[in-house]
């Protein structure tokens, strides 16, 4: 499945990239009309070799992060980025026909404008009705160019290459045989948490630990005072409940698309991107995930001792195992409790240590 949706939320050198060797003849074969580079993991197909090396380099940190907390090799990938349109999906199945599992169709810097231009139009229009049309033509305009200047949309970029791709590795490596024809989870086969987890942790570094801080501002409000905290900022220390909910923007999502046109299930392969307003509801709804995602991920890494925990819970999962049954199963985890019950409780005193409250000092006499 295609994560067609890309929230507007308003390089690191790897070795190994180089021109077409192996692998571009093989996926240029496919898409003729784009400029390939490679690595030994993968290909970037784009409309110039600076945007393909630029991708590359975003996909290669990926790959070397997947390795870091799954303990297996990335499977071999395909970024396609059509310079004026997306790829379609015969091209995309055409490429895991030929030796690409995880392929990853991506929108480029033209196609972005274009739907973040579609969706604050959308809102500008609704919000602006009976203005003069020149007056909301010239705020629509106003409001693309803050949210597509080249700053904005590379640090998107950093963020949202390695983190989609981190979807199809971890989805396809370890269940390499399913489909997501059925409705039940926002992205694999697994529980939605270790799906986004597994995504999060693909994120350059200055994104994670933004997500990290993020945490830490909700869990300040809520340990100030948990009784006055709202229920999303009750829900972000709630862990068991983490484990176990449906991604909490999968019905925006899917409710935003339909109300523009589109159908997520039927035309997966349809960007779309939210901005303004459609993009405030969705990140309303799915942003705690992510912000648990990445302090979740840390804990389990500290109270386990195992950067590369996450591999063993997903084969957990892959055998049929739920989260309590892994927490009860004979393999060794660490100092992490081995029931729900009692995980909930030392998440609470982890997170004490983990933000400490800041201490006021006296001024010096």
């Amino acid at each position: 499945m295609y994560r067609c949706v890309a929230l507007v939320l308003l390089p690191l050198a790897l070795g190994g990239a180089g021109p077409a060797g192996k692998l571009c003849p093989t996926a240029t074969a496919v898409l003729p009309n784009l400029i390939c580079v490679e690595s030994a993991n993968g290909v970037v197909l784009a409309g110039s070799a600076a945007r393909a090396e630029q991708l590359l380099t975003l996909a290669e940190a990926g790959v070397v992060r997947f390795k870091e907390y799954f303990g297996r090799q990335a499977l071999r990938y395909a970024v396609a980025e059509g310079p004026d349109a997306l790829v379609p999906p015969e091209s995309v199945a055409a490429l895991r026909k030929a030796g690409f599992p995880v392929v990853l169709p991506w929108i480029s810097p033209k196609v972005y404008r274009q739907q973040v231009e579609q969706s604050i139009r959308r809102g500008l229009t609704a919000r602006m009705a009976g203005r003069p049309q020149d007056e909301i033509e010239a705020a629509v305009q106003k409001a693309v160019d803050q949210q597509t200047n080249p700053e904005r949309f590379a640090r998107t970029e950093l963020a949202t290459v390695s983190h989609e791709l981190g979807h199809y590795w971890f989805w396809q490596g370890y269940w390499p045989k399913s489909t997501l024809s059925e409705d039940k989870h926002y992205g694999g086969p697994s529980p939605d948490w270790l799906d986004e987890m597994s995504a999060v942790l693909m994120e350059a570094p200055s994104s994670f630990n933004d997500r990290v801080k993020q945490f830490g501002q909700r869990y300040a409000t809520y340990r100030a005072d948990p009784q006055k905290a709202d229920e999303n900022t009750r829900l972000t220390v709630d862990i068991v409940n983490f484990f176990s909910e449906v991604h909490p923007a999968h019905l925006q999502t899917k409710m935003l698309s339909q109300q523009v046109g589109g159908d997520l299930k039927k035309d997966s392969f349809r960007a779309m991107v939210f901005s303004g307003e459609e993009a405030r509801k969705i990140i309303e709804g799915g942003a705690r995930f992510y912000l648990q995602s990445a302090v979740a991920s840390q804990y389990l890494i500290d109270r386990t001792g195992n950067r590369q925990i996450f591999g063993r819970i997903a084969e957990a999962f892959a055998r049929g195992e739920t989260m309590a049954q892994w927490l009860a199963n004979k393999e060794p985890k660490g100092k992490l409790p081995r029931d729900l019950k009692a995980l909930q409780a030392d998440w609470m005193a982890w997170l004490e240590t983990r933000f400490p409250a800041e201490v006021a000092t006296k001024p010096a006499a």
